[in-house]
């Protein structure tokens, strides 16, 4: 099955990469996590100093994680004369995240970041616990809130690398900017990227433990960003919303643990997509089942990546074409008898009572009001939508 994607003239092996985040903590770890079989690794966020993390550093909740982690807890020099050149004698395609307090400094870095191997830079936009954090280890630094409605600053800083490098240039979008998504991504095409991944970890956000009274995390107050599978909801509609309105790129990001994740992904338009929290929660061996199961779905399916790339733009099209844009009359949904095994998951969650489990499930007509949560909470897909068919 072939999973190669062509990039800005670089021939990615599969759609997968891993993100910012410890498995890019150095070059060791990078070694280590290639053999899983990503097509690129992205290293934490490189800066000028090496800058600490808060600890306690993670804490997880159902299908979401938290993290406070800085930057890198190596220096930009320390990166480009030790760990890059491990990383490249591996072979390894290398995406390196770096941010810089200018415009300036950071094409300064992205120029040495290529001479030492990088193949691709990333730049990030908005680090939801940065500030709180950073205040605290250097007393008297005062750094500013976010932009959120202004993406100048955003364009200045691609723009600036851009006339510094000719490798290709990825920004990776917060999802605080969730609400004016394509104004940020004009931004970034103006000053010159050539991929947007989306997105980032979403926050500030904190846990408290309920024994100590404690927050989870470390830092001041214990705040931290929100990734995994808790924010794919959000994620999934921004990458949609950017393969509608553009042709870039989009790497899809945001809590793709499993291969049905990178699914809907490429379905929403994503060229790639990215993972990191689910490595940390699974164990590497995550990403290894991401693109195993990847590759056991297009071959059951006989289909290709380019067929599947975007197919949700194509369903919401038809949705125009045949007049299913506004469908308010309720539907049953069909009760595949073969596959029910009497679970009875689907009757307690039946709140107009329509659902009785006997033998089968058996749906009343009269009371169902077709909202599809039957559907979608059976394990064994015995329940199936009636919506969006042919009569």
């Amino acid at each position: 099955m072939d999973l190669s994607v062509q990039f800005k003239g670089l021939t990615l092996k599969n759609p997968l990469l891993v993100s910012a985040g410890e498995h890019g903590r150095n070059g060791d770890a990078i070694c280590r996590i290639a053999d899983f079989g990503p097509a690129a690794i992205t290293t934490k966020t490189i800066t000028r100093w090496a800058i600490p993390d808060p600890h306690p550093c993670y804490a997880t909740i159902r299908n979401g994680f938290l993290n406070c982690m800085m930057g890198a807890v190596l220096s930009s020099e320390q990166w480009f004369a030790e760990e890059f050149p491990k990383i490249k004698a591996a072979g390894i395609l290398l995406v390196a995240n770096l941010a810089g307090t200018t415009p300036e400094e950071t094409a300064e870095l992205a120029q040495e970041a290529v001479a030492a191997g990088a193949d691709i830079i990333e730049l990030p936009t908005h680090c939801p616990h940065l500030a709180e954090n950073l205040e605290a280890q250097f007393p008297g630094m005062k750094l500013p809130p976010p932009e959120i409605n202004d993406p100048k600053p955003l364009y200045e800083t691609v723009k600036a690398v851009r006339q510094a490098i000719s490798a290709p240039i990825i920004v990776k979008l917060s999802p605080t900017f969730h609400l004016n998504t394509l104004e940020w991504v004009r931004a970034g095409i103006d000053g010159g990227m050539d991929a947007v991944e989306v997105a980032d970890a979403l926050g500030p956000v904190m846990l408290i433990d309920i024994e100590t009274g404690q927050p989870k995390l470390g830092g001041p107050r214990g705040f931290g960003g929100l990734s995994g599978g808790a924010l794919k909801p959000l994620t999934l509609r921004m990458v949609f919303e950017i393969a509608q309105n553009f042709s870039i790129p989009v790497i899809g990001c945001g809590g793709i643990s499993t291969w049905q994740d990178a699914v809907e992904y490429l379905m929403a338009g994503a060229t790639m997509v990215a993972a990191c929290s689910a490595g940390h929660q699974k164990g590497p061996g995550a990403y290894r089942a991401i693109l195993d199961g990847l590759a056991a779905y297009l071959e059951k399916k006989e289909l290709t990546l380019a067929d599947i790339r975007g197919l949700a733009l194509h369903r919401v099209e038809e949705r125009k074409t045949k007049g299913w844009q506004e469908i308010t009359q309720p539907i049953p949904p069909t009760v595949i008898v073969e596959k029910c095994t009497a679970c009875k998951l689907c009757e307690p969650v039946c709140i107009y009572e329509a659902m009785k489990v006997e033998e089968t499930a058996v749906i009343e007509p009269a009371k169902c009001y077709g909202c599809n949560l039957c559907v979608d909470i059976c394990p064994q897909r015995a329940i199936e939508s009636s919506y969006y068919k042919e009569a």
